[in-house]
């Protein structure tokens, strides 16, 4: 067993020319994908223009000063932004809801049929259309609408428009008899109970307080007695985090911050029930439980995806929580210079690959696009950057092997292609272990003019790592990498020590960084993460290798981006579109003809491929005396 150092060099490792035949009968690899996604940009520069008064932002979109700007803007404008013709409006699900907790541990709401009674009964239409006024939406799935995972629309019913006939029938079915005298229900053992659903009180937004009249219109219509009031938070949380006394909470929306669903196999698992901070819900199903492994531990999307859509189907029939809406982001834009713009479920209308695809109108090369931001960017080093006005500016700037595209789902960036092995699929992979194999595209280059090779991939993960141990949270998702290696300058080797395919999520999306710059012998160090500090120090190198370059930067007045014209999927200009069509009416989806197929491209083998020949020459490798032992 080889012993982890605190300074792990990259070893040259030369293995004497041999070929090493694997069996790939059943690995499954990625080629498919849009590519037209990737293709551009086509406009000259992007200026981040800093304007930190939400009004000054208004007025300014109004006027055309700038097109964009990242965030959303206030309702009390919408009437004046919809009216004019040179604006469109982005209307999109945000990534988060607000929710009734249940407990589940209860008598009687541990009967999951009086909670599926209620969730029935309760009118989420009502919520949407009058007490939000159109700026949210019915939604029942525990996965938000904005992530890949989602199976709102598979469900085989919703709990959208109030329903009570069926509510009370369950109830009825449940032998939940009405009282004569008080006219409530009581439960199956004949005894009385009423429902006390607390709320935080002394709140000023009206998320946060219950739509108080739907509530108990709900109730009403079911037979049951039930009450409102508020509570204090301190007070409300203890008793949800320790699994003390309560009925139902309506409490702060669930944010959820990218698109992983690893979450649902601990939010509602059994063994979670009596854990602190765990599980307030204090849901128990064997069934959900049982699926836990197969989103966790498998490999292959296809699995993971009906894992977590089974879960989610049990969750909705079962109702621990009761999604009471999702928000709607309105974000505008002008339409009068620029098309192509592509509405993204993570960043909306101002993101990546709207900055990747947009041109001007005629369908003529250049162009600057003027987008606001609220504030300056906090830092251009992408280990402690941690404002959206610096990883809006930030994505632009760096590669990594793949990025999410505006559904969600992966697009290969400096990767070509990728398989997956494990134990069953090449002996020489460890038992229990997953390796992921990369090819890279050939023509990336950073900004000095150095070529990107899979030796820079390489050198990110390991310096991720020993930076890890000074501190850097990038070296937290990979406390499973066991090995990384370069067997040639376009293929890269990841390798971890258990097998799921949520190895992928920890290392995919990942900025990679060059080893020319960030070397720990005559670079920036593992210890120079955090102090590192590009442009705002001019001494500072930066040197990056995505689709624009940094040009110029005043500090509290203006960021310009500038296209790389070395970028490594630059283009002309898309095919012509009609002079004067915004790609993106209000309401329809700009990402039509830039659908990803990660579902099939991940589910797909090399049937008809029994061998595949890999040639290793010089490798870079991470042993960890946790994972790998010496031959």
């Amino acid at each position: 067993m080889i012993e982890l150092r605190r300074n792990i060099r990259l070893a040259t490792l030369l293995i004497i020319a041999s070929l090493v035949v694997i069996s790939v009968s059943d690995i499954p690899v990625i080629t498919s994908y849009s590519e037209d996604i990737r293709r551009g940009p086509y406009i000259d520069d992007i200026i981040y223009k800093v304007m930190l008064n939400q009004d000054e932002r208004f007025l300014a979109l109004q006027s055309g000063q700038i097109e964009m700007d990242i965030g959303a803007f206030d309702p009390v404008h919408y009437t004046a932004l919809d009216d004019d013709e040179d604006i469109s409006i982005l209307k999109q699900a945000i990534n988060s809801y607000g929710h009734i907790t249940i407990n589940c541990d209860k008598y009687p709401l541990n009967i999951s049929g009086l909670r599926r009674a209620f969730a029935f009964a309760f009118d989420k239409t009502r919520i949407a259309e009058d007490l939000f006024d159109g700026f949210a939406i019915e939604h029942d799935s525990l996965v938000p609408t904005a992530n890949g995972w989602c199976i709102e629309n598979q469900f085989a019913w919703h709990y959208y428009t109030a329903q009570p006939d069926i509510g009370n029938q369950i109830l009825d079915e449940l032998n939940f008899t009405i009282d004569s005298e008080t006219g409530f229900r009581v439960a199956p053992n004949g005894t009385p109970f009423d429902i006390i659903l607390e709320y935080i009180d002394n709140v000023p937004s009206i998320a946060l307080r219950p739509p108080r009249t739907i509530i108990l219109d709900a109730f009403d219509s079911l037979h049951i007695n039930a009450s409102i009031r508020g509570t204090g938070y301190n007070e409300l949380m203890s008793r949800l985090d320790s699994h003390g006394d309560y009925d139902m909470a309506y409490y702060s929306p669930i944010k959820h911050y990218n698109n992983d669903v690893g979450w649902l196999a601990y939010d509602y698992w059994s063994e979670y029930a009596d854990v602190s901070y765990q599980n307030p819900c204090n849901f128990r199903n064997a069934t959900y439980d049982s699926l836990r492994d197969q989103l966790l531990c498998s490999t292959s999307y296809a699995e993971v995806y009906d894992a977590a859509a089974e879960m989610q189907r049990i969750l909705q029939y079962n109702v621990p929580r009761l999604v009471v809406y999702e928000f709607m982001y309105y974000q505008p834009y002008r339409n009068d210079q620029f098309n192509g713009h592509v509405e993204d479920l993570e960043r909306y209308i101002s993101g990546l690959w709207t900055m990747r695809k947009i041109h001007k109108l005629d369908e003529t090369g250049g162009g600057t696009l003027t987008v606001s931001i609220g504030h300056e960017p906090n830092s251009f080093n992408i280990f402690v950057a941690d404002s959206i006005y610096s990883t809006t500016i930030l994505e632009n700037l760096w590669p990594s092997l793949y990025k999410l595209g505006p559904d969600l789902t992966p697009v290969p960036d400096l990767s070509t292609g990728m398989f997956i092995e494990t134990h069953s699929d090449n002996p020489s992979v460890p038992e229990g272990h997953t390796r992921f194999t990369i090819d890279m595209v050939q023509n990336a280059t950073w900004s000095d003019g150095i070529p990107l090779t899979a030796d820079d991939v390489a050198f990110t993960f390991i310096y991720e790592e020993e930076s890890g141990m000074l501190g850097n949270p990038a070296g937290s998702d990979l406390s499973d990498l066991v090995a990384v290696y370069a067997p040639t300058q376009q293929r890269v080797v990841l390798e971890f020590r258990t097998e799921t395919y949520w190895h992928f999520n920890n290392f995919a999306f990942d900025y990679i960084i060059p080893y020319h710059i960030f070397n720990d012998d005559t670079g920036i160090g593992y210890a120079g993460w955090n102090t590192w500090n590009p442009i705002y120090d001019e001494t500072d190198p930066y040197v990056t290798c995505g689709p624009y370059t940094l040009a110029d930067f005043r500090e509290d007045e203006y960021c310009r981006l500038e296209r790389n014209p070395s970028f490594y999927f630059i283009d002309s200009l898309p095919n012509p579109t009609p002079t004067g069509t915004n790609t993106t009416p209000t309401g329809t989806n700009a990402t039509t003809g830039y659908q990803m197929i990660w579902s099939l491209a991940i589910g797909l083998t090399v049937g008809s491929v029994s061998t595949v020949v890999v040639i290793y020459g010089t490798v870079r490798i991470l042993r960890r005396s946790r994972g790998l032992d010496t031959a």
